[in-house]
């Protein structure tokens, strides 16, 4: 066989094994190579070099040359290292070419075969390093551009910071050693001096005499690396004797090669001043928050108180009607003096006074409050409440107001002929009990995207309405420990349930 027969014919062999070769070799890159990627790379290359030995046309060996040259250099491969794996094409050729070549031939052509490859790893070379001497050049340019506009943009910054600091209206400092070693036109201006005036001269004598502990204090700590505040609030001393609020900002730096403090100081006043309006007028808002509160809790016993009085006023009543109409007027006065008392008392905290309370009296109680206003509408309302509670250990009274509210919000959106459901259960979660008392109701309901709102204070979709009725249900429930939600009734109405915590 000749070298033309041998190439062709072994073709897959010499690019299995020379694939082999270069993915086995662990020193070089080739290793981390896709095998798949690899393979074609091969194939083209055992293509071109057949064509080159045997036909004497370097066309495609010289633009597979050109092609791989682009590829390994930008992959940081180095020129052994493809130089080497064009030899291991040699080192796979030669032995097929040995024993399948006539011996009067092999000669000439293992000598074909060297004078290819030495041409082949020459013309690589040679590309090979003008492409790597371009980047290093494109490099060098870049580097040299680089340098260029990193300068420029460094000069730039240097002269904005310059302006920067002697134009903004915050004073601006570097203190070494508790001197002022550099200050802005604007701290001197802060002081009431000229900036020559107050250079070499220590911070501590530009700060009221109150506010020279705390401030000493926080310097200190942050010279020894102690967590210092990043903000600290203090009174200067302005020339006149003046001692004006001023809000400090300041970090451990170097200036000169030496250890400084960089800072920022700010004239607060005007914002001292709005903060003190500001509460003055979150003082007035509470204030309102709480009478409209106090409004609320005494309009609904002043609606039952009334309506005793219309009756009263309608003609003779039986004894045992009056009877019943005074003890619950005088109920409704009681719940009155008490709602003042606690509303009035703002210093005692919010507290339960707990009690085993019988649900089903409690239930019985409360409608029995609203009973008449429940006549007078034409609602009617009926129970279901499970025979496994009886006794359930909250605040009666505050529990009772909880329920009376949730009972009025009900009459207040029911027409003629409406009706309440009042409901109890046991319910275990998570292994801890707990009762659930639902009050629900078969009126027009709440829109759906504004259920989540309902508990808001002062929301409220009444006309007249002051919205705190049921953010004060959500207040009781949650000082007992459990939780309220809200959630349409099928097929009208809505329905809230109260949790409470089984103790």
């Amino acid at each position: 066989m000749d070298l033309a027969a041998v190439l062709t014919r072994y073709h897959e062999q010499i690019v299995a094994m020379w694939a082999y070769r270069l993915l086995s070799d662990k020193s070089s890159r080739y290793s981390d190579e896709p095998p798949g990627e690899m393979q074609r790379l091969i194939d083209h290359a055992t293509y071109c070099f057949r064509v080159a030995l045997v036909e004497d046309d370097w066309t495609y060996l010289g633009q597979f040359i050109n092609f791989i040259a682009h590829k390994r250099l930008h992959g940081g491969f180095t020129l052994s290292e493809v130089q080497r794996a064009f030899e291991q094409y040699r080192e796979t050729v030669t032995p097929l070419l040995v024993m399948h070549v006539e011996p009067a031939h092999l000669t000439q052509t293992l000598l074909r075969l060297h004078r290819g490859m030495v041409s082949t790893v020459t013309r690589f070379s040679t590309y090979f390093q003008d492409l790597h001497e371009e980047v290093l050049r494109n490099q060098a340019k870049y580097l040299e551009q680089e340098v260029a506009d990193r300068t420029r943009k460094l000069a730039e910054s240097e002269r904005k910071y310059k302006i920067l600091v002697e134009d903004i209206n915050d004073g601006y400092f570097v203190l070494v050693e508790g001197a002022i070693v550099y200050a802005n036109n604007s701290f001197a201006r802060m002081h009431g001096y000229a900036c020559h005036e107050i250079m070499g001269r220590q911070y501590l004598e530009f700060v009221a005499p109150e506010s020279r502990e705390v401030v000493e204090t926080a310097y200190q700590g942050s010279n020894r690396g102690l967590h210092a505040p990043s903000r600290l609030e203090y009174l200067r001393l302005h020339r006149d004797e003046r001692h004006i609020p001023t809000e400090i900002m300041a970090k451990l730096s170097s200036y000169g090669g030496r250890v400084a403090t960089i800072g920022i100081c700010r004239d607060i006043g005007e914002r001292v001043e709005l903060e003190r309006k500001t509460r003055e007028a979150e003082k007035l808002g509470a204030l309102a928050q709480l009478a409209a509160s106090l409004a609320h809790e005494i309009n609904n016993p002043l609606t039952a108180i009334k309506m005793n009085v219309q009756m009263f006023s309608e003609g003779q009543l039986p004894e045992q009607a009056r009877s019943r109409l005074l003890s619950s007027t005088l109920r409704e006065i009681e719940q009155i003096r008490r709602r003042i008392s606690e509303m009035m008392d703002l210093t005692v905290p919010f507290r339960l006074k707990y009690e085993q309370t019988n649900l089903l009296k409690l239930v019985q109680g409360c409608l029995r409050i609203v009973g008449q206003r429940m006549k007078h509408q034409g609602v009617r309302a009926t129970t279901r409440l499970t025979s496994h509670v009886r006794d359930v250990l909250v605040d009666p009274e505050r529990m009772e107001q909880a329920l009376v509210n949730l009972l009025l919000n009900a009459l207040e959106a029911l027409p003629k002929g409406g009706c309440i459901f009042v409901s109890s259960k046991e319910w275990c979660e998570e292994g801890n009990a707990w009762v659930h008392i639902r009050v629900a109701d078969d009126g027009p309901g709440i829109p759906k995207e504004k259920l989540p709102y309902v508990f808001d204070p002062f929301y409220s979709q009444k006309v007249g309405g002051i919205g705190l009725g049921l953010g004060n249900v959500k207040k009781i429930v949650e000082a007992h420990g459990g939780r309220v939600t809200v959630a349409k009734r099928k097929p009208s109405g809505v329905a809230f349930t109260l949790w409470l915590p089984r103790k």
